[in-house]
């Protein structure tokens, strides 16, 4: 994009405050073309306009189109140096492509200019992803919790609970923008269909856009409520009045979260899970779902949240169309292929760098990097110029955009080896690589949140794939190279039948032992204390308990 230049004489016609609003809701509901097509249109009459500039820039962070969305907003930075909400994109986008250090500095200077609420919201979420050193990350969270959802919390009206019966039906609400293809749906589908109705009644607040996936869990739940024209009193109003027992954030601090109804303390019981595995920093969340994998009890201080211990996390579903490759490629190609599949912005320079040597060692070895944007142009131009600062033999490496669920189940026919990624490692992306049969190679990490990889390997029993350092990492994807034995026995015999096999697709039981965390956690309540946390807890001793007293 061009610096914005006006011809004299020239009288531009404003968008008045109506059109840009349309477009907003245009770009909120992901309609992105028919939102650009209308800003192209205005920005031609009003090339000056930094309110125009400003909703080009959000559309393009929105698709994750990385190098128009940062060539807009600094050209409203150039019309309006004052444009915080410029400065707050820009430090999103910086961080998506991988200059974290850049983005921290620009966040923390944008939050001294103003108290906004999503600005101290992106500097805790953008903290919690670059630093190593927990407590910073908690307190960055809390400096968003003590400013924004702590307040609302002293101000929320009592909340009354008629029936407190400890054996009582629970009402458990989810609150979501992912029940869709988004890998919340993944964990989520088997809950939703295992679900005891003896047991629980289950409501499903939904804050996001709808597709098939969307169908097909609406169709698994009795209560569901789309809520996305819903303003955080109205959904909290609406929550207490169908007096829900346990309500469940998905989502944390990302796109289309409801925290601000949490906040307001619309339920006795407030847990999160899933959707966001750093510390929230807020009062009124009460517990996080966590196993001793994510999150030992000695890592207890760095989570605002009580931590309640599960058993294994979550359970996961694979997609429906997953066909599986018995042959590993290099077989096929003469050549071995690696393949990079976690989001952009976990990608580091220093993460490229080692993928740089192991190209280096093995000279007939192929590297393909998948990035988050959703088409070719702009997956080069956020990339591209990396890989080649990184060193890395241009010749073969391939860029390339985010794929259709179908098409990035197809991967195990074209790569070998999944490289995972470090300090923040896949999650749903290694599950996904697993059941298509491809081992990973991943780095350790003192923090069970940032090495997700590491311990779902550890529960299928190959935590010796993920490693310690640096040298490890390239020394253990070499040997896997060298042993097309070893790729063949992981297509026909361990990755997908150590998942089915596994905890993760026990669903009867995960959901089972997810009802019992939800009820332990209302016997807490009913309480007044935080006695019980973990499903270990003897619960039919604690219902005797609670009969005996009543």
């Amino acid at each position: 994009m061009s610096s914005p230049s006006t011809t004299a004489n020239s009288t531009p016609q404003q968008a008045t405050p109506s059109e840009l609003e349309e477009i907003h809701q245009l770009i909120k509901t992901n309609q992105f073309v028919p939102a650009l097509t209308a800003l192209m249109q205005q920005v031609a009459q009003d090339v000056r306009n930094p309110k125009l500039w400003l909703l080009i820039g959000l559309a393009y962070t929105r698709m994750s189109d990385w190098k128009p969305a940062i060539e807009a907003l600094q050209t409203v930075l150039e019309l309006d140096p004052r444009e915080v909400q410029a400065e707050h994109l820009m430090a999103m986008a910086l961080f998506s492509t991988g200059r974290k250090q850049e983005a921290c500095d620009l966040i923390d200077k944008v939050v001294k200019k103003g108290n906004l609420g999503p600005q101290w919201m992106m500097r805790a979420y953008i903290h919690a992803h670059t630093s190593r050193d927990p407590m910073l990350a908690l307190q960055a969270a809390r400096d968003w919790g003590r400013r924004f959802a702590d307040p609302l919390t002293r101000k929320a009206k009592p909340l009354k609970v008629a029936d407190r019966s400890p054996r009582k039906k629970l009402k458990v609400g989810y609150v979501t923008a992912d029940f869709r293809q988004h890998s919340v749906a993944f964990f989520m589908q088997p809950v939703l269909a295992h679900h005891n109705p003896d047991n629980v009644e289950v409501h499903v607040y939904s804050n996001g856009p709808s597709d098939s996936t969307t169908e097909h869990m609406r169709s698994l739940v009795l209560h569901w409520l789309d809520v996305m024209e819903m303003d955080d009193e109205a959904l909290c109003e609406r929550i207490r009045q169908d007096e829900i027992d346990v309500l469940v954030d998905l989502s944390g601090y990302t796109q289309g979260h409801r925290l601000g109804v949490f906040a307001r303390r619309a339920a006795p019981v407030q847990v999160t899970w899933l959707g966001y595995m750093q510390t929230l920093g807020m009062k009124a969340m009460d517990y996080r779902l966590v196993d001793e994998g994510i999150a030992p009890p000695s890592h207890a201080p760095h989570y605002s949240e009580t931590l309640f211990y599960l058993r294994a996390m979550a359970s996961y579903t694979p997609p429906a169309y997953a066909p599986l490759c018995e042959e590993p490629p290099m077989l096929r190609n003469g050549y071995p292929t690696l393949v990079s599949l976690n989001n952009s912005s976990k990608i580091t320079d220093e993460m490229l760098r080692i993928w740089a040597r192991i190209l280096h060692e093995r000279e007939d070895a192929r590297l393909i990097i998948m990035v988050k944007e959703e088409n070719p142009d702009a997956a080069q131009a956020h990339m591209q110029p990396r890989v080649e600062t990184a060193g890395m033999p241009l010749d073969r490496v391939s860029v390339l955009h985010q794929q259709p669920l179908d098409r990035f189940m197809e991967m195990g026919h074209i790569a070998d080896i999944v490289l995972d990624t470090s300090p923040i490692s896949g999650g749903t992306t290694t599950l996904h690589a697993l059941w298509m049969g491809m081992p990973i190679v991943a780095l350790d990490a003192e923090r069970g949140v940032d090495a997700s990889t590491a311990r779902i390997l550890e529960g299928l029993g190959l935590g010796h794939w993920a490693v310690k350092s640096e040298q490890e990492y390239i020394e253990r994807v070499l040997r896997c190279i060298n042993n097309p034995e070893f790729l063949q026995q992981c297509r026909c015999s361990v990755t997908r039948d150590r998942l089915k096999q596994s905890g993760l697709m026990d669903y009867v039981s995960r959901t089972q032992e997810l009802e019992d965390a939800y009820r332990l956690m209302w016997l807490n309540y009913l309480r007044g204390d935080r006695k019980a946390l973990s499903v270990d807890v003897d619960l039919a001793q604690a219902l005797a308990e609670m009969d005996a007293v009543a």
